[in-house]
């Protein structure tokens, strides 16, 4: 009768841990969701060289592939600053740009894109640089120059060198000379405004009183100016 029971008790109890461990597989295979995959990036991409001496270059970069099949619209940045912090375009859905706007001239920029898919991720290209183009005399022209040199002239005074040409932005003109008197004294002999205009055979045209002179562009850089005016030439330092 004890071996019975035994027997019974011992079936029992292997009836209830194979129901267990029946019951915890079937559970565990339950409960287990399979986790849903990371959206992605858009993958990484270059920027395409862009030739120095453009005014309005136009900017273009390789294709960001999205490894999801997300969307991809990019915002390119443009700016004097490195790395660049403006962004000139927005969610642009093709991946070339034609700068709008007028650069400044002989500046170097700094260029960027970011591509951004539809879930929110982004990925930044490489940083590169270009500089914009030189500046024609009407422009490079601009600013406050002074008396340097005369030619026939040993050397100038010192009071001599404190004549002025002023040509502004607005197309207006100034010039003021001085000379020592007869008594050594450094004094202006005389001032002068009118307006200006540089045309395309590099001829300074200044208007005076309504009298108008032509002079000669013979060089001009970012700190000289020589000009010819009716066979005499002279040099001018730019402040």
């Amino acid at each position: 009768m004890k071996t019975i029971q035994f027997k019974f008790k011992t079936l029992l109890m292997l009836l209830l841990v194979s129901f267990a461990f029946t019951s915890c597989s079937k559970e565990d295979d339950g409960d287990t969701p399979t986790p849903e995959p990371e959206n992605q990036a858009p993958d990484a991409f270059n920027l395409t060289n862009v030739d120095d001496g453009a005014a309005q270059p136009q900017l273009s970069w390789q294709e960001a592939i999205d490894p999801d099949g997300d969307d991809v619209t990019y915002q390119v940045y443009l700016d004097t600053q490195n790395p660049p912090q403006i962004f000139i375009v927005n969610n642009l859905d093709v991946n070339i740009f034609k700068v709008e706007d007028e650069l400044q001239p002989e500046t170097i920029y700094y260029w960027k894109v970011v591509a951004k898919d539809s879930n929110g991720n982004s990925t930044e290209s490489n940083v590169a640089s270009f500089t914009s183009r030189d500046m024609n005399n009407a422009e490079a022209i601009i600013g406050k120059w002074f008396l340097e040199g005369l030619e026939g002239e040993a050397s100038l005074t010192d009071c001599q060198k404190n004549s002025l040409y002023l040509f502004s932005e607005d197309s207006s003109f100034l010039v003021k000379r001085y000379d020592v008197n007869n008594d050594g004294d450094c004094i202006l002999q005389d001032a002068k405004s009118g307006t200006f205009t540089v045309n395309s055979n590099n001829q300074l045209i200044i208007v005076l009183n309504n009298q108008s002179e032509t002079l000669q562009i013979i060089s001009l850089t970012n700190e000289e100016l020589v000009l010819n005016q009716d066979g005499i030439t002279f040099t001018l330092i730019k402040e």
